[in-house]
């Protein structure tokens, strides 16, 4: 981590941070049902390009839409229009360091795997500096963007009728957001995926297309909002099962439709991918996710808990005992409130073979983009201004995700340099730490 590059800009283009690990970075979106119950990820993995700098051209924005914007804007409780030109006037364009679509560097040990959830507000890209890294030293990171209505916004293809002129949607023939407001339990059945193939594009389907439905952020109220993260979080579990179906699918050579405009070539991951090592990382709503599907998916063979927001088990800890695989808990002492601390410690009290550590001089949101994006209006849901240094809680967390991952592989991912042990030593405290403030 010594060697990281800490230019934000090169070409005129501002981007996260590039990664330092030894493959260059590709990514790629696939959503592989024209319904919201399919799933919806960023894939970043190791590329057969080389020199990331040179192929600057083949970035992709880090921003995919202005509605992810809308939604932030929504959920602050400000005018989007407003908010969208203060995006443009204090960010600009965002770019990530990974070649668009590059091809898949082929190898004969297969890339372990990883299922990445972000946290409410969040979306596929938020949290692309540590996927970018991760996949620098041989991951392949698939980075959920969920349909709960807990992210900033999503979005899925709604089928249309085309008008008489044929070229403008018309009336909707299918409109699921009823099915999301029904009192019974979500499922995948509830929706027959066969009445349109999905091989067919949208010039394909006669008088009918398939338009983008977006979903912005839904606001819960003091009433329903137990019910509602209940919900979302059983919502967002099933996506990240969803999500290990579909990367089996990538290794066993399936065809795996993308009904995005894309060139994905879903048979460069035929026999590439290590699903026997399936991990998951989540942060926030995210980290409390990976409670729940560690709890409910055995493939998983460990899991990163990043600052998890324990709200959904307030009132209802009954999966914390059905966990069977080794996790480890990383929390940020500014975000966590006693009653979280307490409920994290039930957690480990539930499970021996479990590790707990807090980062000192920390906010929540040190663990996604946020820092790297230049007086970003984002920062105006928290307190302005950092205490720990925005490339040191980066390393920080990378270097503890693969030093962890590394232990279960069996790996070496990186070095031990004396920065990372001066920041340990500086902002990580063990669950000793923990049990001292509770007290």
């Amino acid at each position: 981590m010594e060697n990281r590059i800490k230019t934000l800009k090169y070409k005129g283009k501002r981007h996260v941070p590039l990664p330092t690990g030894p493959y260059t970075v590709g990514c790629t979106d696939v959503m592989n049902s024209y319904f919201k119950f399919g799933v919806f990820v960023r894939i970043y993995y190791p590329s057969k390009d080389s020199g990331i700098l040179d192929r600057y051209l083949q970035w992709p924005p880090w921003l995919p839409h202005k509605q992810y914007v809308n939604g932030y804007a929504s959920r602050l409780g400000v005018s989007p229009r407003f908010y969208r030109f203060m995006q443009n006037i204090l960010v600009g364009k965002l770019y990530v360091p990974a070649v668009w679509q590059g091809e898949l560097l082929p190898t004969d040990e297969k890339y372990p795997v990883i299922v990445f959830s972000h946290g409410l507000s969040g979306w596929r890209t938020t949290y692309s500096s540590i996927c970018l890294e991760l996949a620098s030293h041989g991951f392949v990171v698939a980075a959920v963007e969920h349909r709960d209505y807990s992210a900033s916004a999503s979005f899925y293809k709604k089928q249309v009728r085309m008008s008489a002129a044929g070229n403008h949607p018309g009336s909707s023939l299918c409109d699921l957001d009823e099915l999301l407001n029904d009192p019974n339990e979500l499922s995948y059945c509830d929706v027959v995926e066969d009445e349109h193939h999905p091989s067919q594009s949208t010039q394909d389907v006669g008088p009918f297309t398939h338009a983008d439905e977006w979903m912005l952020y839904l606001h819960p109220t003091k009433d329903n909002e137990t019910l509602l993260r209940s919900r979302q979080l059983r919502r967002r579990s099933k996506e990240c099962s969803g999500t290990l179906d579909l990367l089996e699918d990538l290794d066993r050579g399936r065809l795996v439709v993308n009904v995005l405009d894309s060139t994905f070539d879903s048979v460069m991951f035929r026999n590439q991918l290590d699903l026997k090592n399936a991990f998951f990382i989540g942060h926030s709503f995210g980290g409390a996710t990976g409670i729940l599907c560690l709890a409910t998916e055995i493939r998983f063979k460990a899991g990163i808990f990043l600052d998890p927001w324990m709200f959904p088990f307030y009132h209802d800890q009954s999966c914390f005992s059905m966990i069977s695989q080794p996790f480890l808990c990383l929390l940020v002492k500014s975000f966590q409130t006693k009653k979280d601390l307490r409920m994290s410690k039930q957690l480990q009290d539930t499970h021996n073979d479990s590790q707990f550590l807090l980062m000192k001089d920390a906010e929540h949101r040190d663990l996604c983009d946020t820092p790297f994006l230049p007086k970003c209006p984002i920062s105006l849901s928290s307190r302005i201004g950092f205490k720990i240094e925005k490339f040191s809680a980066l390393d920080l967390t990378t270097n503890l995700i693969l030093e962890y991952f590394g232990n279960h592989l069996g790996k070496s991912f990186c070095d031990e340099s004396r920065n990372i042990e001066f920041l340990k030593k500086k902002y990580l405290r063990t669950d000793q730490y923990i049990d001292k403030i509770i007290k």
